[in-house]
């Protein structure tokens, strides 16, 4: 990552009396109008979350993906759709269908204001802002698309109920799927007695190839169905 540009001396000077000034200042209490001392505020509370994802917003190498998607998991802001009902998404697939890169990217920002975990919606960022030449923010896209799914393909292989990769959107699931080349073929939910499972029967375009994936959705679907309190 690039660091700031040194300040210039002009602006460090104007800087420095403004800390000078409030040094000055805060060696007195602040009273308010009527001369009533203002107790100091109370710090802000970040929660691990909100601490996890301005990391990924700065593109730090040492974020832990799998860290931060548990942490969305758990949060008040958790959406386990977090696809076709996100307000935004499919005309962002159709902005990409028609050509129009800059509505594309538009789309695509009104989506990650509201929701800045979806897969779907960086993947589309890539395709739009490569289109668009705009080599900073497909690589703030890229960031994130090959950190979700390099959490997600640690998390198994998909072959079987026991090897299911994790996913915890509806957006990480459809994103997986797409940026793997798949054409899915027949799916339906299973059942177990650790969980519930996404079995995706899917083709290899290029090998020709065959067979079924599986995807816990243990925790989208309880929250959905209200069995996770948050």
């Amino acid at each position: 990552m690039v660091r700031p540009k040194r300040r210039s001396s002009i602006l460090a000077g104007a800087m420095l009396s403004t800390g000078l000034l409030l040094a000055a200042c805060s060696s007195n209490p602040l009273r308010t109008a009527t001369g009533a001392e203002q107790s100091p505020a109370a710090p802000v509370h970040v929660s691990e979350y909100h601490r996890l994802l301005s990391e990924a917003q700065r593109l730090s190498f040492t974020l832990n993906f799998d860290q931060l998607r548990r942490a969305y998991a758990q949060s008040t802001e958790y959406n386990p759709y977090g696809g076709v009902r996100l307000e935004g998404l499919p005309e962002a697939y159709k902005a990409v269908e028609d050509g129009d890169y800059d509505a594309c990217l538009n789309y695509v920002d009104q989506v990650l204001s509201g929701n800045f975990m979806s897969l779907e919606a960086h993947m589309i960022g890539v395709v739009c802002s490569g289109r668009a030449a705009d080599l900073q923010r497909e690589d703030r896209h890229r960031y994130m698309v090959d950190g979700l799914m390099g959490s997600i393909e640690a998390s198994g292989d998909g072959r079987s109920e026991n090897s299911a990769y994790r996913t915890i959107t509806t957006s990480e699931l459809r994103g997986f799927v797409r940026l793997k080349g798949l054409q899915v073929l027949d799916r339906s939910i299973v059942y177990d007695q650790y969980g519930i499972y996404d079995k995706m029967q899917v083709r290899d375009p290029e090998s020709g190839e065959e067979y079924a994936l599986f995807f816990d959705v243990t925790e989208q679907l309880a929250y959905s169905t209200g069995d996770v309190q948050r």
